[in-house]
């Protein structure tokens, strides 16, 4: 929730790529996916938000704070690796990097996925280093809060802890996961008091729609990108379709949000090819390293 106004004194959502008056750094977007439960479908928002960055060019990095369960890394890693990066947001100083970072960056777009049961240490963090009041003031990057839920409790509790902590300074969107059932059976969040605050304020709610869990396994089952898993040599002509047409009803469904997700900067044509130019580099030179550690201790033995 943006605290400009209009002319009428109703609260309405920032804009994108635009300069603040005490800031004369163009504006970048944070993008933070959280939902504090696992399982809830906030990892599968982010890999498919950032599969939509790299099919429409526009400049993204990634960190990676769960470092057990890695999934950004996991599927995208081969051909991506010099933008995803990693936090320790379990420890003090863990998650220093993404503020340094964000400061240095020309990048306008950061994905930041946060791992399960990191709230309290997220909270500790944004209170610690007045995470959001610096993020305005002085590196001009507004924060899009992604609250990926499910149909318990919790997810309501999660997401009021969430507004607590961040208040007004952030923009919110809540996601329902069509995976844990259709939209009007999320009725503990709809019924929900504190929603109708939200929506008030100027929440954007949007859905995940569920994807068959065959072609869902088997993108896993490979460590495949969205992209990758139409066109894999296993992939038959059910699959292709299905993750093809989920990937475009994704895509349908987030549009309400598209400058709140920074769909709407200039996008850059050079720019995922160059990390994959690097990224194929990288992989060189580690083989490189692999085979001649291999001859060197084939030596060794054979003295």
């Amino acid at each position: 929730m943006s605290p400009n106004r209009n002319n009428k004194g109703k609260k309405v959502m920032s804009d994108d790529n635009t300069t603040n008056i005490n800031n004369s750094k163009p504006q970048k977007r944070l993008i933070i996916v959280t939902g504090d439960k696992g399982g809830v479908g906030k990892s599968t928002f982010a890999r498919a938000l950032f599969q939509l960055y790299i099919n429409k060019n526009l400049p993204c990095v990634t960190y990676e704070a769960d470092l057990r369960n890695p999934q950004l890394e996991r599927y995208f890693k081969k051909d991506y690796r010099p933008i995803i990066r990693y936090i320790d947001i379990f420890h003090r100083g863990g998650a220093d990097d993404l503020l340094i970072n964000l400061d240095e960056s020309d990048c306008p777009i950061t994905l930041l996925d946060l791992p399960a049961q990191s709230g309290g240490f997220f909270e500790s963090y944004v209170k610690e280093l007045s995470f959001f009041e610096v993020l305005k003031t002085d590196i001009n990057c507004r924060v899009t809060m992604v609250s990926v839920i499910s149909r318990v409790l919790d997810s309501i509790n999660v997401l009021e802890k969430l507004r607590e902590l961040c208040k007004d300074q952030v923009d919110y969107i809540v996601v329902k996961n069509l995976f844990h059932g259709e939209e009007e059976k999320f009725e503990r969040y709809n019924d929900a008091f504190l929603r109708q605050n939200l929506l008030a304020e100027g929440l954007v709610e949007l859905v995940m729609p569920d994807l068959f869990y065959k072609s869902y396994d088997f993108i896993d089952r490979h460590a495949l990108t969205f992209n990758e898993g139409q066109t894999h040599k296993g992939t038959n002509i059910v699959i292709k379709s299905r993750i093809k047409s989920w990937l475009a009803e994704f895509e349908a469904q987030i549009k309400p949000a598209f400058n709140l997700f920074g769909f709407d900067i200039q996008p850059d044509d050079c720019y995922y090819p160059a990390v994959v130019e690097k990224s194929k580099e990288l992989r060189e030179n580690e083989e490189k390293a692999k085979n001649q550690d291999s001859n060197l201790q084939s030596q060794d033995i054979a003295a």
